[in-house]
């Protein structure tokens, strides 16, 4: 198993977080599969007693503190305090220098992939340094990349950011790639993202984009005739995973790029005869390309009433 390391709490602004939020925060983290959590000094006043065991003293500690999850003598789960002793640094990947017996953050390498870093990571897996923990920056979106080929290499330890998009590794985009790599590495649930997700935007006041990888509420949605035609027969030609591996649901949305296919589809979910289906079709097209959107189930309900009264008049006629 590895250390995944979550540094979101440390990046956000937490002053008006409650307790209540904070501990069901670490929880998701936890059972997603974070190893350690980063807190501030404010943020681990904050956590509710007695969820929290250790020496009180460690309060003392001048720095930002790991929470880590442990099991007491009667076999229950407890949170606990480590200080963070992590020293972080920016290394340029030609200016390599011994770290024997140190612990070490390193930070940066957001072009990494476009340079030797199999070598790199050799060399650093060789420093003798007495923990080596990966913090990859994003801005030229590879951090993910980056982190995954650290921990393949045989580096034990990463840095991430829940949704983060520019500063650190996604931390959902690492767990995923862990899990669908190698799940010996990983043993989170990653079906709790999707809470993660929504308890995120609350803390934070920040919105996720909703085609945001892994966590996006829209990746699942599917409209386009063909992609519902293959993702009905065979999920995987459309699905890189379950939906349901992060606690989302595929959803068939009909709009102006809808086939037949998909209002058989829908018609057949919300028991709607399958009558003037051509009909419809073009109905819906015009329809959505007038309103520049998809349709809702309840207008596509109301739709299909008009268009399969409007073709029985015909037919009497």
């Amino acid at each position: 198993m590895v250390t995944i390391i979550d540094r979101t709490l440390t990046n956000l602004k937490t002053n008006e977080i409650n307790s209540q939020d904070l501990n069901h925060f670490c929880d998701l983290l936890f059972n997603c599969g974070v190893t350690k959590i980063e807190l501030t000094s404010a943020l681990v006043s904050q956590l509710k007693s007695p969820t929290l065991a250790g020496d009180a003293n460690m309060l003392n500690h001048p720095g930002n503190f790991f929470l880590v999850q442990a099991v007491d003598p009667e076999h229950q789960k407890i949170w606990r305090l480590e200080p963070n002793e992590l020293l972080e640094k920016s290394l340029p990947i030609d200016n390599f220098s011994s770290f024997h017996n140190q612990k070490i953050r390193l930070i940066g390498l957001d072009d990494l992939m476009t340079q030797d870093y199999p070598s790199f990571f050799s060399n650093l897996l060789n420093s003798g340094a007495d923990t080596f923990d990966l913090c990859p920056g994003n801005h030229n979106y590879c951090a993910t990349a980056i982190a995954l080929e650290w921990l393949i290499a045989g580096g034990t330890s990463v840095s991430c950011q829940f949704a983060s998009n520019h500063d650190f590794a996604p931390l959902e985009e690492v767990l995923m790639a862990l899990k669908l790599h190698d799940s010996t590495l990983f043993s989170g649930d990653l079906s709790v993202l999707n809470e993660l997700r929504c308890l995120y935007e609350k803390i934070s006041n920040d919105r996720i984009a909703q085609n945001k990888a892994i966590i996006g509420t829209d990746i699942f949605k599917v409209e386009s005739g063909i992609h519902v035609d293959g993702v009905l027969k065979n999920p995987q030609t459309y699905e890189p995973f379950n939906p349901q591996m992060v606690g989302n649901q595929r959803e068939i949305v009909v709009g102006k790029h809808s086939g037949r296919q998909s209002i058989l589809y829908k018609l057949k979910e919300q028991n709607l005869s399958e009558t003037a289906t051509r009909n419809l079709l073009k109905q819906i097209k015009g329809r959505c390309t007038q309103l520049g959107r998809n349709l809702s189930d309840w207008e596509l309900r109301t739709l299909a009433s008009e268009v399969q009264n409007d073709y029985k008049q015909k037919i009497c006629c």
